[in-house]
This record gives structure tokens, sequence and C-alpha cells, in this order.
């Protein structure tokens, strides 16, 4: 993830930058040469100085590379970079002061942690309303508690139950402080059920186009009046159901043969 940056260099000078941000979800052996290799190729490419960084978000403690080195016949590489691991951020001292921060990132930082080292669901779930509570509290407007909602809904996954459970708390939650707007949970509800929608609705505008090409070249075949024997179970039925009845149609010598 590569971002323009703008420095100064100790003479004062402004000098272009590069900032190379990479955020591993899992431990990997070749991380640091992988590192090395993308800091060339920028450079290679923008013709610019390039920072890399790296974002560790895995639970593998021992898994905490930095740097990239290499030698043979002389000829050596020592790449360095700066790393973050959101592991150790488990620690007391540092979970305090990412609680205390009024940074609306310390609360994504705090979801993937608990996300990544919680393996009790019910107790997940109280982290979850916590730190969802918590952008209320804060006074965040309604856009960024809308879009930080569904980043912590989608780091933090529930069993049906629980989830079912947390929105209730939640929904409760709003109501009791009487927000002044469509309940976060909602508003997720009526954009993510448009979205299905649309889908939904494509779907079945495909079946019936399926459905309806299955019956003209029935029709063809064996004349219009079997047709109407036949339309409700083809209207009913499944695309997968209308494929295979379309190519048995090409080799069928009864309406029989078909739909057995």
């Amino acid at each position: 993830m590569p971002t323009n940056w703008c420095a100064r260099a100790l003479d004062g000078h402004a000098v272009a930058v590069l900032i190379h941000v990479e955020v591993q979800g899992d431990a990997e052996s070749g991380f640091g040469e992988r590192m090395f290799v993308y800091q060339t190729r920028l450079r290679d490419r923008y013709g610019l100085d390039v920072v890399s960084l790296t974002v560790l978000t895995d639970t593998t403690a021992s898994f905490r590379p930095s740097q990239f080195r290499h030698r043979r016949w002389g000829c050596g590489i020592a790449f360095r970079f700066p790393m973050v691991k959101l592991l150790d951020c488990v620690a007391p001292q540092r979970w305090a002061e990412l609680e205390a921060s009024d940074n609306v990132f310390a609360l994504v930082v705090m979801a993937q942690i608990r996300a990544k080292v919680t393996n009790e669901a019910e107790t997940l779930k109280g982290w979850k309303f916590r730190l969802i509570r918590r952008m209320y509290e804060r006074g965040y407007p309604q856009t960024l508690i809308l879009e930080v909602f569904r980043l912590i809904d989608w780091m933090i996954r529930l069993p049906k139950a629980l989830e079912a459970d947390f929105r209730q708390e939640l929904y409760a939650y709003e109501e009791q402080h009487r927000m002044p707007y469509a309940t976060t949970v909602e508003q997720a509800g009526i954009e993510k059920g448009l979205q299905q929608g649309v889908q939904q609705g494509l779907q079945q505008g495909l079946q019936r186009g399926e459905a309806t090409i299955l019956m003209r070249l029935f029709s063809c075949k064996f004349g219009p009046d079997l047709v109407e024997t036949y339309r409700s179970r083809i209207e009913s039925a499944e695309p997968e159901q209308l494929e295979v009845w379309s190519e048995r149609l090409l080799t069928a010598d009864t309406p029989e043969t078909i739909f057995h």
C-alpha cells in the first residue's frame, strides 16, 4: 500500500518519499525478502526514496521479521524495516494507551486484536459491544460511527445466536439514549438488505429468463399444448435444474425423458 509523502531532510530541503505499508496477517517464512523485493521495485518504478513499514496482525509471538540479509562471494544485502506487532498491544500498559486514545483508529486496532486473541465467543461479544458503545460515548458523527461499525462488525464475527443478542443489546442502548437517527444496526441492515435485494432480483430475473427460453424450445419440439402441462414445474425450478432440463431437451423423444 504505497502512499506519497513529503518530508524535510536534516538540511531543511523538502524530500518526496514513498511510504510503503504492508499489513501481514500470517507468519510467512519469506516475508523479509518479499519486503525487500517490494522496496526495490517501488524505487525502480517511481524513482523516489521509499520507506517500508510493516504491521503484523498475526498471533505467532515469535514471528517478528524486521530485516532481510543475503550474502554470497563478498556481495551482500542488509535491508531493515520498522515493524509493529499488534499482539504486543495486549500488554496492560499498551492496551491502556489504546483505550485512552481518542483516535478512532485505536478502536479498530483493539477490535483486530480482540478478534485474534479471544477464543470465548461470549467474551468476544462483550468486547464488540464495548468498542462500538465507546464511539457513542465520544460523540463521533453518525457517518463515522456507521463506517467504523461496518469494519468492527466484519472483524469480530460471532455465532448467529450471539450476533442476534449483540444486535439486540446495541439496539436497546441506542433506543435508551434516544439517538436522533436510524440506529447503527438498522442502517447497516437496510444497506445490506438493499444489496441482497439487488442480487436476489438479478438472480430471479435470470431464472425467469431461463425458464422462458426452455418453454419456448419445449413448445417448438412438442407443441404449445404440452407446455401448459409442465409450465408450473418449469417456472418454479432452480437455475441448475433448468440447465439440466435444457440439455435433456436436445435429445429427448418425449417430455417424460426430460423431467424424469
